[in-house]
């Protein structure tokens, strides 16, 4: 074998010494985009938003190991399955957050019918051969090797094109059905599409945000009391003309858990049980009865039964705190918005948030029918996380140039 000249070793040389430094250069650039990053937010904006996102995510890392290892091993033989990708979800959202913090606000403003767009496309493709059925549910499509919840990018998508479209002419709210036509009609389309899926909870939840967003802009109340009502005379429908249907079992089942706590009522039963057994300081992080394959999916919507089983009452009330604290923050940065825009994103992203938290939490504990909520920033899942990270990212954007005005 003929041996490579002095020549020849010093062009290798320099070729690998080139390649290597290019992986340094992009290895300094990362760092230095995460540290100038990093700087602004300390610096420009509430950077104790991202502290508290910050440990609500770890927490949720955390409790997401515990809560779904013995499921993990009836599922696979790596038991370190969901871990893995629940970092992995956390790493990159926080990369979404930054990248996002960067953004001017403002620029959303000009594709806001676009953005709307894309999200009424996103649902249409759960209906072709993209869509993913998992327990007699449509609510996810497959892109390459992720799986997406288009319901939850609709949240934010929605958010974005009732600030932007009322921002415009905030007399739209005081207008009545004139001035709404397009949201309304937006706001239609988009809930029917999703409890198609079924999902019926996650429809009410962005009809919830956009009305919250137009009662900041000024709506009537009778309009607020109209969509309660319709809401009540909804599940007083199902109750007496829609027997045979899934929401009925819903409905009942949450009226009594317990009456058919094999069947439908099984999972918020057994989310009750967790919770009981956890009492006031918990069995201890680990160490939960129910996640042995007793409460179904336990790192999913149902984690704080979890959380509550193995950290008690105590655990619960500080994260209720944390999440308190934060939603407390969201809104002083609404307050403080440089202009209308802002005022009505923060709004809409304060309401998402908190609405979502409450959801969540009355489902586990029976105060409300079962539903697909998530807990913001704890459940498991990489949409609903890079969704509430995006919104984090907004929302600490808003409150830079807030602070700037």
């Amino acid at each position: 074998m003929k041996k490579p000249t002095s020549i020849e070793k010093k062009r290798t040389n320099k070729k690998d010494d080139k390649e290597s430094g290019a992986k340094r250069g992009r290895l300094s650039a990362g760092r230095g985009f995460f540290s100038s990053a990093m700087t602004s937010l300390y610096t420009d904006s509430d950077f104790v938003i991202l502290l508290l996102v910050a440990v609500l995510t770890t927490f949720g890392v955390v409790m997401v190991f515990s809560a779904g290892y013995y499921s993990t091993l009836a599922k696979s033989t790596d038991p370190y399955y969901f871990l893995k990708r629940q970092l992995a979800f956390a790493f990159t959202g926080f990369i979404i957050l930054l990248v996002v913090s960067k953004i001017d606000y403002h620029s959303y403003s000009k594709y806001y019918k676009q953005i709307a767009v894309v999200s009424l496309i996103l649902l249409l493709l759960l209906f072709t051969p993209l869509g993913v059925t998992v327990n007699f549910a449509r609510r996810w499509i497959f892109i390459g090797p992720i799986r997406i919840t288009p319901s939850e990018i609709s949240k934010l998508a929605m958010i974005i094109f009732t600030a932007t479209y009322l921002s415009e002419n905030p007399k739209r709210a005081k207008q009545g059905l004139t001035g709404m036509s397009l949201i309304l009609g937006m706001m239609a389309v988009h809930a029917a599409l999703i409890i198609k899926q079924p999902n019926l909870s996650t429809a009410i939840v962005i009809v919830a945000i956009m009305i919250g967003i137009l009662f900041v802009g000024g709506l009537a109340w009778r309009y607020i009391f109209f969509a309660f009502g319709g809401l009540a005379a909804g599940m007083v429908s199902i109750l007496l003309f829609f027997r045979h249907t899934h929401w009925y079992s819903r409905l009942t089942n949450w009226m009594d858990p317990f009456k058919d706590a094999q069947g439908e009522g099984y999972q918020v039963s057994q989310s009750i049980i967790a919770l009981g057994n956890g009492g006031f300081k918990g069995l201890g992080l680990g160490k939960s009865i129910s996640k042995n394959l007793y409460l179904p999916e336990p790192q999913n919507d149902f984690i704080l039964a979890i959380i509550g089983e193995e950290l008690g009452f105590i655990g619960v009330f500080i994260m209720m705190g944390i999440y308190l604290y934060l939603i407390w923050r969201c809104i002083l940065v609404s307050s403080k918005a440089k202009d209308k825009l802002g005022l009505f994103m923060a709004s809409g992203i304060s309401i998402m948030l908190g609405l979502q938290v409450v959801v969540n939490v009355a489902v586990v504990t029976a105060s409300m029918p079962a539903t697909g909520i998530t807990l913001p920033f704890v459940s498991y899942g990489g949409t609903s996380l890079w969704v509430f990270m995006a919104a984090m990212g907004i929302m600490l954007n808003i409150s830079k140039q807030g602070r700037a005005k």
